[in-house]
Formats: C-alpha cells, structure tokens, sequence
C-alpha cells in the first residue's frame, strides 16, 4: 500500500480517536454526578419536583439547569452560558483542548435571555425582577448558598456590568474568603439576588424552602443550602 495512503488513514484514525476522546469527556462534564453527589442540592431539587405544578417555571443561573429540569421535573428560564461570557465556564479551562469541545457541542444561550436573568439578580429594585420573572412566566426562583456569591461575578458579567462594582475577594473555597462570604464583607451592593442567596426577605417574593444547616455553638453555615422563593401572585 502507498506510504502516502497509510499515513492518511492512520491520520485519519487519530484524529477520530481525539474527538471521540473530547466527545465522551464533554458529555461526561454534563453529567449530573455533582448533583446526586450533593445531599442539599439533591433535596433541593426533589422538592421541587413534590411542592411545585407541572408546567411551572424556575428562574435560575444555569448552573442549576440541569438539577431543575431532571430531578425537579421543571422548566427553566435558562439552561446554559451565553456565548458572551464563554470563558466564566468552568469546564472550557480544564484541558488545554476543552475550548474546542465547547465549541463543537455546548448550545449555547441567547444574550437576551442570560442577560435578563442577570438583571433580575443583580438589581437592588425587587419590582424591577418582579417584572423580568413575570416576563418568562418564572413562578420560583432558586440560589445556592455560598456557590452563587462565588458566581456572583460571572453573574455580573452576564448583565454586561463589572463584577467589582458589586462584590469584592478572591473568590476562592479558602477558610478566610468563607468567613468574609458569612460576614457580607465580600459585598458592595445588596441586590435582590445576594439577599436571596442569603436568606433575606425580599418584597413580592416567599421564601418557601431552605435547607440551610447551622453549628448550633457557632450560629455559623456548614453546609451548602439551596434556597428557592415563590414569585407572589
């Protein structure tokens, strides 16, 4: 056989072999491994699924898309990144080739829609969300508590707004960045989304589940807690 032709072929088979390789690990980055493997969120989502209507719609960062949809049996307003803020994707860093697995396979969002969902969690006007839940018929909102203010700034770039005019640290898992997470010192702008990651009353919405778990000695969070609000009618 021609040198020219084996060479082709093998070329060829290679070049199959890596994107099969870059399609299983794509598709394994879309798993829902994280979230059965995480008691709280779990819960989170399987009240949806036994407290809410079939049919009703939940306005979430898409993150929790997944979560939403296949465990709470819910729509979603979104279900992943604009192309706009592609690079806030965790998983387009992980290999020096994932960008391109994204830019094979990820279906990505419309601006419009990530934009808005950013703007109902970015404002401090609750009427102002009120009016954008409203706009896709969202009947429930949900955060996670403290993963959305590490996303916050991602959040904020959605919005097409600088991230540090809103929240402030290093955004890492360290000891010292949670204490400042628990204290509100990491925050510039107390928006409806950061009172909702906290917990906080927010006009024309209930706060209707929250996991929330507590060191009785400390009054201090040790677990992450999924918090979802009811739009009131």
């Amino acid at each position: 056989m021609n040198r020219k032709i084996v060479i082709g072929i093998v070329a060829v088979a290679i070049l199959a072999i890596a994107i099969l390789g870059m399609w299983l690990n794509f598709c394994d980055k879309q798993s829902l491994k994280w979230v059965i493997q995480d008691e709280n969120a779990y819960d989170g989502f399987s009240w949806l699924s036994n407290n809410t209507k079939e049919g009703e719609t939940v306005l979430a960062w898409w993150d929790y898309a997944d979560g939403i949809e296949k465990i709470g049996h819910r729509e979603v307003v979104i279900r992943e990144a604009s192309r706009e803020i592609k690079e806030t994707i965790s998983g387009m860093h992980e290999y020096p080739w994932s960008w391109i697995e994204y830019e094979l396979w990820y279906p990505f969002e419309s601006e419009d829609k990530v934009r808005d969902v950013a703007n109902f969690f970015i404002t401090e006007n609750s009427n102002e969300s009120i009016s954008i839940a409203r706009k896709y018929s969202a009947d429930y909102v949900l955060v996670v508590y403290p993963h959305d203010i590490w996303k916050f700034g991602a959040i904020v770039m959605g919005s097409g707004n600088k991230p540090r005019d809103y929240v402030t640290g290093n955004f890492t898992s360290n000891e010292r960045w949670l204490m400042e997470v628990e204290n509100r010192t990491v925050i510039k702008k107390e928006t409806v989304g950061i009172k909702m990651i906290y917990g906080d009353e927010v006009d024309g919405f209930e706060k209707v589940f929250d996991n929330t778990e507590y060191n009785v000695e400390t009054s201090e969070i040790f677990r992450a807690a999924i918090r979802i609000y009811k739009l009131k009618e």
